[in-house]
């Protein structure tokens, strides 16, 4: 090819179109940002589950579920009846928590005083949600009812703990039937991979 023209073009244009061509070319191999839609080569490692500890440092990042456990209990009082667990805030009752191997909070265990209705479980769970938190998916069982969520900002704050963001959301009645009238147990952890639906009941 002759560099003397190219298309019509004088040589000096053509030294700037290379050399925006260049950049076009090293821009669309660069690996984009993580998203939903196309998410990382990076896949989600075992997080752990283990006791929180205490006397942890609040870091910055999120308070409620996926926090530090530090920021976790600076935003909680524990609960009077049972010193080890948490009360939920906005309804009677008391919350229990497992963490990663690095200290944030990946299982709560919401038990309502009193058995709530569904809608109010929802609404319970997804205050423990970031705000930009969307539904994936809601399938009922004979034995309960399980929801899943997922959170950019979750993702950025877990990372590879969690890095699609997700949270699965399970309601539990005190019998072995899921009565929608009365949950129990509000479990929420981040154990089944995004978009799968795993649990047994």
């Amino acid at each position: 090819m002759s560099c003397a023209k190219v298309g019509g073009l004088p040589p000096q244009p053509l030294a700037i179109v290379t050399v925006l061509l260049s950049l076009l070319v090293a821009s669309a191999c660069q690996t984009p940002g993580r998203s939903f839609a196309s998410p990382t080569a990076q896949s989600t490692h075992d997080p752990g589950n283990i006791e929180c500890p205490d006397r942890k440092a609040a870091r910055d990042g999120l308070t409620n579920y996926g926090a530090y456990i530090g920021t976790w209990q600076v935003n909680r009082r524990h609960d009077t009846a049972i010193p080890s667990e948490y009360v939920i805030g906005s309804i009677p009752g008391h919350v229990a928590v497992r963490c990663s191997s690095d200290d944030y909070v990946i299982v709560e265990e919401i038990h309502p005083l009193f058995q709530s209705p569904a809608g109010q479980a929802l609404r319970v769970a997804l205050t423990e949600l970031p705000d930009d938190s969307e539904k994936v998916y809601d399938h009922p069982h004979a034995g309960c009812r399980v929801l899943q969520y997922r959170s950019q900002k979750l993702a950025d704050q877990l990372r590879a703990d969690d890095n699609d963001g997700r949270v699965d959301i399970v309601f539990e009645s005190e019998g072995s039937a899921y009565n929608a009238g009365a949950i129990k147990v509000i479990l929420m952890d981040l154990f089944d991979s995004l978009g799968a639906d795993t649990r047994d009941c």
